[in-house]
């Protein structure tokens, strides 16, 4: 038998509830068993998932930072060997790193030496605002995905009552 399901006593972000209806058996007074359908409801409190994902979203944020980062300390690294930008690692290395570059670019000045070495400034500030930015949009997602309107981890109850 089909009925309503009951509602939720406190419905939001945090919990998911499942309404059934199953058949039980039961032994009456007499000794006979007998069925009787009986309602179910499942409320599933959803933090653990929502944590798990802003875990995995956040460890994505910082990947992706990560290869940017990475790249950059290679572009200063280089430079400061003074390798031939005509090279293809080089060329591969500056082209990728230009666009992270450019917001930078003749905010500080460049010492060179005279062996054709850079100690390329604009590189390190970017490296440190990137570094910061991925601090700061891990953190945002984390705070917006992972964000428990109840104190409970994940659980499950389940409330029976007799459908008339």
């Amino acid at each position: 038998m089909a009925s309503q399901p009951p509602a939720p006593r406190d419905p939001g972000y945090d919990q998911e509830v499942e309404s059934r209806a199953e058949r039980q058996r039961v032994v009456t007074p007499s000794g006979e068993i007998a069925g009787r359908d009986v309602a179910v409801t499942e409320a599933v409190d959803n933090v653990e998932a929502r944590r798990s994902t802003a875990n995995w979203i956040t460890g994505l944020v910082y990947f992706l930072f990560g290869l940017i980062e990475i790249a950059i300390a290679l572009r200063i690294l280089l430079k400061l060997l003074a390798a031939d930008p005509n090279a293809g690692f080089s060329q591969l290395i500056y082209g990728v790193t230009r666009p992270f570059i450019a917001p930078f670019a003749g905010i500080l000045g460049q010492p060179a030496a005279s062996n054709g070495s850079v100690f390329e400034l604009a590189s390190v500030l970017a490296l440190i605002v990137y570094l910061l930015l991925s601090w700061i949009v891990a953190r945002l997602l984390q705070l917006l995905i992972d964000r428990p309107s109840t104190g409970a981890s994940a659980s499950r109850t389940v409330g029976r009552r007799n459908v008339a």
